[in-house]
């Protein structure tokens, strides 16, 4: 059994794709010429017997005639009756007259060539039948078995006095027509051994070149395997495998994207970390050294580093939750803007102790109805006001504004300056992001909450856009399909 496994192996390792497409295409050439060789046989053998037999029937014309002078000198076919020498000779009679009838000189090199296969008088006086004018046999005719003949009328004198027919040769019997057939079987096999030939040599660039994108899709993804994400393969065809190449690259791009990303989220990661550490130490190591007395005063702000890294790992957690999918989502019926107004209800006071006014006035009408889920919905409400009221400059404005239309809702968030500079704007829902200092961070954000908001309006299959505001600062608009 482990010889047979063994052997099993080495045929899969032997045979690779190379092999296997090679052999393919020279399969598909060699039964495409022995298909050719038999066809080709099978229709000229066919052909042949065809022509031998419309041959014989236009030189059996000059029988009919000469049969119309025996039957006038012979005042009938009684004479031909038994006398199968004078059948004979009256079909040589028909072939030296075909031929020249000329004498046969005694130098060989001088002989006229001889008649061909078909006009030899023994036998085609065997495959030849007298018929008189009833249709009655007089002599001639082959076994029994054969078919019909093919019979020609003899008129004499405007009278039919008989017929003449001829039995059609089913296969060819004579030597020279068979050595004729052999030649040409001869010729026809080494025709198509010579297109095979032809084929095989084909054969070599062709695999080559249908391969050679295979073997740098082969290369590329082992890049791939040993982490170089910047490779990228040459597109040398339009065909499936062209297409096949344009989605690895896009795939390499794809993964070099977010290996960068994965980077650059673990160095923001590792600074948000580092600033609250740092003061959480520096404040320890100064109570610990007497520099700063234990008081509550002293303790405020480790209680703030502490709630700051709360906050921090908390939205980590659900970012990451959310991006596994992890994140439960109850979805009911529900109303989007009621949920909006308790929103807005909670920061009214925040918004108006900072001096920024916020403005927000409900639509008038029945309710709009959702399937979403309350809570989630709260928490992106919760994040967009919070981003607002930590980035607007005092004094400042933030209003709410809604459209409706047959399929979906739009929440519009504006707020005052500052603003955010416009090749900024793509990046405001990346995780970490900042932007300059002109919107610099007032608290303890982490960078994380509008990525969050985008999760969140994917989960409820809608859309989330930052653009310029009127106002001077940000505008957020929110898109959540209605049911129907």
């Amino acid at each position: 059994m482990k010889i047979i496994n063994n052997l099993h192996n080495g045929v899969h390792l032997k045979f690779s794709i190379r092999h296997k497409l090679f052999l393919t295409i020279l399969l598909s050439s060699s039964i495409v010429a022995l298909s050719f060789y038999f066809v080709l046989q099978w229709n000229f053998d066919r052909g042949f017997v065809n022509y031998v037999n419309n041959q014989t029937l236009s030189d059996m014309e000059t029988l009919a005639h000469r049969l119309e002078d025996f039957y006038s000198e012979a005042t009938g076919w009684d004479s031909l009756k038994n006398a199968p020498h004078l059948w004979v000779d009256l079909h040589r009679e028909m072939i030296d007259r075909k031929t020249g009838g000329r004498p046969v000189p005694d130098d060989p090199h001088l002989r006229p060539p001889p008649p061909p296969p078909h006009m030899d008088a023994e036998l085609l006086s065997a495959r030849s039948i007298l018929m008189d004018r009833d249709k009655l046999q007089v002599i001639g005719g082959p076994p029994h078995g054969e078919d019909a003949p093919i019979l020609r009328p003899i008129i004499l004198d405007s009278k039919t006095i008989g017929y003449l027919g001829l039995f059609p040769s089913k296969e060819l019997m004579d030597a020279r027509d068979l050595l004729f057939v052999e030649q040409q079987t001869k010729s026809f096999g080494i025709i198509a051994i010579i297109m095979l030939g032809i084929s095989i040599l084909l054969t070599f660039p062709i695999t080559i070149h249908l391969l050679r994108p295979i073997k740098n899709l082969t290369h590329g993804t082992r890049d791939l395997i040993r982490g170089r994400y910047a490779t990228r393969i040459p597109i040398v065809t339009e065909d499936e495998l062209g297409r096949l190449s344009k989605d690895f690259n896009i795939l390499a791009m794809t993964l070099e994207k977010n290996e960068t990303a994965r980077r650059q989220w673990i160095a923001d990661i590792s600074h948000e970390l580092r600033t609250p550490l740092a003061v959480l130490r520096g404040e320890v190591e100064a109570l610990q050294d007497g520099i700063r007395e234990v008081k509550l005063d002293t303790l405020d702000p480790v209680h703030g580093e502490i709630l700051h890294l709360q906050r921090l790992v908390n939205d980590l957690y659900e970012l990451t939750m959310s991006d596994i999918g992890a994140l439960t989502y109850k979805k009911v019926p529900m109303d989007p803007l009621g949920i909006l107004e308790g929103a807005v209800e909670l920061f009214e006071k925040k918004f108006s102790e900072k001096g920024v006014a916020l403005n927000y006035e409900p639509p008038t009408g029945n309710q709009v109805p959702i399937l979403g889920d309350p809570d989630r919905l709260h928490q992106l409400y919760t994040n967009i006001m919070e981003n607002s009221l930590r980035y607007t400059d005092e004094p400042g404005n933030v209003t709410i504004s809604t459209e409706i239309s047959h399929e979906n809702l739009t929440l519009i968030f504006a707020d005052s300056s500052p603003g955010v500079a416009e090749d900024q704007l793509p990046h405001l829902f990346d995780r970490l992001y900042r932007t300059d200092s002109s919107r610099k961070r007032t608290g303890s954000g982490a960078g994380l909450g509008l990525a969050i908001c985008t999760n969140i309006i994917e989960a409820h299959q809608g859309t989330i856009t930052a653009s310029r505001s009127d106002l001077g600062g940000l505008r957020i608009d929110i898109t959540l399909p209605l049911n129907s």
